[in-house]
């Protein structure tokens, strides 16, 4: 027999293995912001586009000869998608980040890469001058002020 601390500990763990699959770059549906299971919304999130867009691009699609392929895409979809969590991201700015992430990987990539060699180069100049003597004699005069 477990007790009621036992099992909450082994469901805290459960929900911590599971939030480890979570990412950012995943397609998740959002049945809160759908009108049926919310796959649409979940494809306009991750696109970053208008969900009426892809509402109307799915109904159109609906009218072709291979509207059977997108009936049953949109449930396999609908049933194999996780929920969107909702605290996958911290705030506004990190949501923006991963919507651009997912939009243009390669640009994000060169930008990180930029910003690092930035931080790099000022982490340098740092370093160099704390070490300096020019750094020495101004602390020890700042000293001798006090």
């Amino acid at each position: 027999m477990t007790s009621s601390k036992q099992h909450r500990d082994h469901t805290k763990d459960e929900t911590n293995r599971s939030s480890f699959a979570t990412s950012p770059t995943r397609l998740y549906r959002i049945p809160q912001d759908g009108k049926m299971m919310g796959v649409c919304a979940g494809i306009a999130d991750y696109f970053g586009i208008c969900a009426n867009i892809v509402r109307v691009l799915t109904v159109l699609g609906m009218f072709t000869p291979f509207n059977w392929l997108i009936f049953i895409g949109y449930f396999i979809l609908g049933f194999a998608l996780d929920k969107k969590p909702y605290d996958l991201y911290e705030d506004e700015q990190e949501e923006q980040f991963w919507r651009e992430t997912r939009k243009a990987p390669d640009y994000s990539a060169s930008d990180m890469h930029r910003r690092f060699h930035d931080i790099e180069k000022r982490t340098r100049d740092m370093e160099a001058y704390m070490t300096s003597k020019r750094f020495k004699l101004e602390r020890e005069l700042k000293a001798l002020e006090d």
